[in-house]
C-alpha cells in the first residue's frame, strides 16, 4: 500500500513538473518574432442581435504599427478609417510606452477637425461604437499582471494553456482576464474579460492565424459583449511587413491628414 502511494505521488509530481509556469508561457508568447513595422488593411463588421435578427454594419480601415528596440516606447500605432463616408478620415493614434507609465492615445474626428486626447479615466469607454475599449487597443506590459496556470483546454481545435492574469496595479476596467495560449505556437486564441463584479462580460476569440515568412498574423478577431448581445469582427484583407514606416506617420499632424 505504501509502495502504491509512492508510485502515485511520483506520477502526479511528474505530471505537475511537466507543465510550464504561467509566466514562462506568457514570456514565450511575448518573444514571438515580430516585424519592425506592419501595415494592415482591415474590414470591421459591427453585429447586433435584436428580436432574433442580426443587423450588420461594415467599415474598412488601415492600421499602421511600428516597433522600437530602444528608447521609451515599445511601439506606436495608427488606425485610420477609409469607409464608409460617415467615419472616413477618423484616426486613432497610440504610443505604447515601456514600463508602468500609461500609454498616450489620441482620437481625430474629421467632422470637428479636432484631435481629442484620451484621458486615463476614459479608457474603459467603447472605441467608435465597437466592442473594443480604448484600453483594449492599448499595449499591455508583461509585468503589468501576475499569472496563474489554471490547466489546459482545447479552443478552436487547438491545445492551449489556460492562464489567469490579475492586474498588479489598479486602473484597469477589468478585475482579471482568462487567457488561452496555443501550446505549439504560443499564439493567443481566446481572452475572457471579467468586470469589477467579477463576472465575464466580454470574450475575444482569435480563431485563425496564418504564417507569412517569419511572422504570424491573426486573420480574424471577434470581440463579443455578453451584456448587450453585440459583437465586433475584424478580418484582415491585406498585410505588408517591414515597409520602413517613418516616425512622422505616428504624430498628431499626420493623424489629421485625410
Amino acid at each position: 500500500m505504501i509502495k502504491y502511494a509512492q508510485i502515485l505521488f511520483l506520477l502526479i509530481s511528474s505530471i505537475l513538473l511537466a507543465q510550464p509556469s504561467a509566466r514562462s508561457v506568457m514570456e514565450k508568447m511575448d518573444q514571438i518574432q515580430k516585424p519592425m513595422d506592419v501595415q494592415t488593411h482591415l474590414k470591421m463588421t459591427l453585429i447586433s442581435l435584436k428580436g432574433g435578427k442580426e443587423r450588420r454594419r461594415s467599415r474598412e480601415l488601415i492600421s499602421f504599427e511600428k516597433r522600437y528596440e530602444d528608447g521609451k516606447f515599445k511601439s506606436k500605432s495608427l488606425l485610420r478609417f477609409s469607409q464608409p463616408k460617415e467615419v472616413m478620415g477618423t484616426g486613432f493614434l497610440t504610443w505604447d510606452r515601456l514600463g508602468s507609465k500609461p500609454d498616450d492615445q489620441w482620437l481625430y474626428l474629421p467632422a470637428l477637425k479636432k484631435v481629442k486626447r484620451i484621458r486615463t479615466n476614459e479608457k474603459g469607454r467603447s472605441f467608435m461604437g465597437t466592442d473594443f475599449s480604448y484600453e483594449d487597443l492599448s499595449g499591455r506590459d508583461l509585468d503589468a499582471d501576475e499569472y496563474k496556470l489554471l490547466g489546459v483546454d482545447i479552443i478552436h481545435g487547438t491545445d492551449c494553456y489556460k492562464i489567469r492574469a490579475n492586474p498588479i496595479e489598479k486602473g484597469s476596467q477589468y478585475s482579471w482576464r482568462i487567457l488561452w495560449v496555443d501550446k505549439t505556437h504560443s499564439l493567443m486564441k481566446r481572452v475572457e474579460f471579467f468586470n469589477k463584479k467579477e463576472m465575464v462580460f466580454k470574450i475575444l476569440d482569435i480563431p485563425d492565424h496564418v504564417k507569412n515568412g517569419d511572422y504570424w498574423t491573426a486573420t480574424t478577431m471577434i470581440m463579443k459583449n455578453l451584456k448587450n448581445n453585440h459583437r465586433t469582427e475584424l478580418t484582415v484583407l491585406k498585410v505588408k511587413y517591414d515597409q520602413d514606416l517613418k516616425d512622422n506617420v505616428f504624430t498628431e499632424s499626420f493623424l489629421k491628414r485625410n
